[in-house]
């Protein structure tokens, strides 16, 4: 099962927060885990183990500069709102739950945000959704007809990757989709061939982007180099598989996230809908 919920907000009162809030996201998130499995909770939180959820930061607050410094202020009567994906079923469960039954407020480094409204509806909120990985595979991979050769993504919160040592902000072929695969690989109950990071990386060209690079917080004096906006790609070769497979991935984007630090608001990424 995928589930994406969507956590509508409003400010209780005007605030100033970091300017970043993708941690303070997640950590809203384990303590909601917490609350209903906290064995669950224990288990998401266990280091070097690839987390099948992922976390956005906060959505529509405004950034502006306070006393000489980027901060992020939000008001009463704003929209805001959070993002959490499950990419298994036990996550999934409990964002259904949580759904069903939400909290009535959030904090957030240390500021409550009243939660207005939760829903996993793609009619209320263009971030939500369900789905299974059966459901996309079938849409993908048992076609009868060929598939577009073009493909493209958004990239809507700060994107990286990690790749030779070094971090990498760019959306080449090989990481975007390698970043997928993995992922898929990990949760899904059907793989897909690995190799199509090889494929993406020698049959995938960029035909045409719109992008700009972004400044994360990290922790302390630290900062990380990621990069947001629109990337078009082309396959040069019309396997049938290969696209499949890509199509595929590219839909399964918008819930597992694309790079690293998707836990932490980084990554947030959709499928572009190609006209010409």
């Amino acid at each position: 099962m995928l589930v994406s919920l969507v956590l509508v907000l409003e400010a209780e009162r005007e605030a100033v927060l970091p300017p970043y809030l993708g941690r303070a996201s997640h950590a809203v998130f384990l303590r909601g885990v917490a609350e209903g499995d906290p064995v669950l909770a224990e288990r998401l939180h266990a280091p070097d183990e690839r987390r099948p959820f992922t976390c956005s930061s906060l959505v529509g607050a405004r950034l502006a500069r306070v006393d000489g410094e980027l901060r992020t202020v939000v008001r009463p009567g704003q929209s805001l709102f959070l993002r959490y994906t499950g990419l298994t079923a036990e996550v999934s469960e409990h964002l259904v739950r949580w759904a069903g039954s939400p909290p009535p407020a959030v904090e957030m480094d240390g500021v409550r945000l009243t939660v207005r409204q939760a829903t996993l509806d793609p009619a209320v909120h263009p971030w939500a959704g369900q789905t299974t990985y059966p459901a996309l595979a079938a849409r993908y991979l048992l076609r009868g007809e060929s598939l577009e050769r073009r493909m493209g993504l958004e990239f809507v919160s700060p994107t990286a990757f990690h790749s030779g040592g070094r971090n990498v902000p760019l959306p080449l072929p090989d990481l975007v989709y390698g970043s997928l695969v993995e992922k898929w690989n990990d949760f899904a109950p059907v793989a897909v061939s690995p190799e199509v990071r090889r494929f993406a990386g020698e049959c995938l060209a960029i035909s045409r982007y719109d992008l700009t690079t972004q400044v994360v917080p990290g922790k302390g004096e630290g900062m990380q180099i990621g990069f947001v906006g629109r990337c078009r790609y082309a396959a040069l070769r019309a396997d049938p598989y290969w696209l499949g497979v890509l199509h595929l991935l590219t839909e399964y984007a918008f819930w597992a996230g694309v790079g690293y630090q998707t836990t932490m608001g980084m990554g947030q990424v959709r499928k572009l809908t190609i006209h010409n």
